[in-house]
C-alpha cells in the first residue's frame, strides 16, 4: 500500500510540474542541507564551496555535485554528523549512490545505461571481445602471434599502424560524441545543462 501512495504522490507532483525526486537523491539533499548549515568541510573539495551557493537543492544541482565529488571520504572522517550520530550523515556514500544513478540515466547511448547496473559483467565480457579483436588483428597484419625475432621489440609483435587503427577512432569520436548533452525529457541538444551560475 505504501508503495501505491508513493506512485500516487508522485504522479499529482509531475502533474503539478514539480520534479520528484529519487530515494538516494532525496537523502543528498537531506545531508546537503545539514552540510549547509556546518560547513566544517568548506575546503575539503570542490564540491563543498559549489555546495554553498545554493539553499535548496534541485535535481540538477544534486546530480551536479554528486558528480563533483570524487569519494575521497575525507569529509566522512571529519564530521561531526557521521554515524553513530543521528543525522547518520554519510556524503561520500550518498553522492556516490547518485552518481552511479546519473551514470545510466545519461548514458550514450541511452540503451547503454543499464549496463551500468551489470558493470562487472560489462567490463568483463567488453574486455575479452577488445582483446580478441586486437589479437585477431595482430594475427591478421603479422601472420603469427608467436615469433623468435621479437628482440625486445614491441612494435614487432604489435605494430604502429595496428595500434593507430585501433585507438584513432575511439580518440577522433569522444570528443564529438561528449558534445552532445541528454536533458530530462531524452533530447539531445548542443548546449551544455544549466546547473550552478
Amino acid at each position: 500500500m505504501q508503495a501505491l501512495d508513493a506512485l500516487t504522490r508522485d504522479a499529482r507532483a509531475l502533474a503539478n510540474g514539480n520534479v520528484v525526486l529519487s530515494a538516494p537523491e532525496t537523502e543528498v539533499a537531506r545531508q546537503l542541507q545539514i552540510c549547509n548549515a556546518c560547513r566544517y568541510c568548506e575546503g575539503f573539495c570542490a564540491m563543498f564551496p559549489a555546495m554553498t551557493r545554493r539553499l535548496e537543492f534541485v535535481k540538477a544541482d544534486i546530480h551536479y555535485l554528486a558528480n563533483l565529488c570524487h569519494n575521497c571520504g575525507a569529509c566522512l572522517h571529519a564530521c561531526q554528523y557521521a554515524p553513530p550520530h543521528e543525522f547518520a550523515v554519510n556524503v561520500p556514500q550518498a553522492m556516490a549512490q547518485v552518481r552511479a544513478q546519473t551514470y545510466a540515466d545519461y548514458a550514450w547511448p541511452p540503451a547503454l545505461g543499464a549496463l551500468y547496473k551489470r558493470n562487472g559483467l560489462t567490463i568483463s565480457l567488453a574486455l575479452a571481445a577488445g582483446l580478441s579483436l586486437f589479437l585477431l588483428l595482430a594475427l591478421q597484419i603479422n601472420g603469427t602471434l608467436l615469433s623468435n625475432n621479437l628482440g625486445g621489440n614491441f612494435y614487432n609483435l604489435f605494430p604502429h599502424n595496428l595500434l593507430v587503427s585501433l585507438f584513432a577512432p575511439c580518440s577522433c569520436l569522444q570528443p564529438w560524441l561528449s558534445h552532445w548533452v541528454c536533458d530530462d525529457s531524452g533530447a539531445t541538444s548542443h548546449q551544455p545543462p544549466a546547473v550552478l551560475h
